[in-house]
């Protein structure tokens, strides 16, 4: 597929068809090991960034190879990029991004509720062609809630309830969604406890779930008014963030300028007025390396 080339309507239904198959099969894997206890193995030591990125499981690597072999065998000339097979990169960036159809896959968003046996979990799924995400998937398998865009036909719960954001516009008004990294460094655990004092001020509620792919997810169906955070990754966010927009809703990079899915950072919300308030109020921490060193927007 060429640069300039966009890509088929009817492809698009085709590569969503094949992608929910392997995304409610690796459901059933995660069901099943919640019940087991998977055992965890440690990614890092000593990792700054919190506990939750510290860990990966048996389950998180057999999903990603369940739906990467699944994918390969009926799209061979698309490319891949997952959260488990990036954990043996040397420098933490993706080595490339190209304008093939490239498939972007966190096996399990919520690792941390995982080994917990929380219900909270999900698998996150997107697609792109020409470094634009042009299909989503984020699937919670416990509680059946499979939220799915495609690029210009909307944002759906289950495949037939079309989602919208809630509206909101005012904080004062509005749920927000953020995250709390427990074990981060100083500085990470500081900054969180400032944005969680101002929020605690201006917004109507704050919570903190875990699966920063389903807290955007919500977003875009209403359960939830705006998310934040910082040092996530292109997994965590390119599949919630087209189901936002695709919503009515709006994301931006936690600095207010435009969202770039390789920044490690969103500000998911409602509304564009929202997402700008959010943005006025946020005590931003950034998280080097990027994902990609080139700008790469939704």
């Amino acid at each position: 597929m060429s640069p300039n080339e966009d890509v088929n309507p009817l492809d698009l239904e085709h590569f969503m068809s094949v992608a929910l198959k392997l995304v409610h099969e690796a459901g059933e894997m995660i069901v099943k090991a919640l019940d087991d206890r998977s055992t965890v193995e440690a990614k890092s030591a000593n990792e700054p960034e919190g506990h939750a990125s510290a860990i990966l499981t048996e389950t998180d690597t057999n999903v990603e190879k369940h739906i990467i072999s699944g994918l390969a065998s009926k799209f061979p000339e698309h490319r891949f990029i997952g959260e488990e097979s990036m954990s043996d990169a040397t420098d933490g960036q993706i080595a490339q991004f190209s304008h093939q159809p490239t498939w972007i896959i966190d096996p399990i968003d919520g690792t941390m509720n995982f080994v917990h046996a929380n219900p909270l979990v999900c698998t996150s799924v997107a697609l792109t062609v020409n470094r634009h995400v042009v299909l989503g998937i984020v699937n919670n398998p416990v509680t059946r809630s499979c939220y799915t865009a495609i690029k210009g036909k909307g944002a759906f719960l289950n495949g037939s309830k079309l989602l919208k954001t809630s509206g909101i516009e005012d904080l004062g008004q509005a749920m927000i969604f953020m995250e709390l990294s427990a074990g981060a460094h100083e500085h990470k655990r500081q900054v969180a406890l400032d944005n969680v004092a101002a929020f605690m001020e201006k917004a109507h509620a704050i919570r903190c779930p875990g699966p920063a792919a389903l807290d955007i997810a919500w977003v875009g169906a209403g359960s939830g008014d705006a998310f934040f955070h910082f040092s996530i990754h292109v997994w965590d966010m390119a599949a919630g963030a087209l189901i936002v927009t695709e919503a009515g809703g709006a994301v931006l990079d936690p600095s207010g300028k435009e969202f770039d899915m390789m920044s490690r950072g969103i500000v998911a919300a409602a509304t564009p007025q929202l997402a700008k308030e959010v943005v006025e109020h946020l005590k931003i921490y950034v998280a080097l390396p990027r994902d990609y060193p080139e700008h790469c927007p939704l």
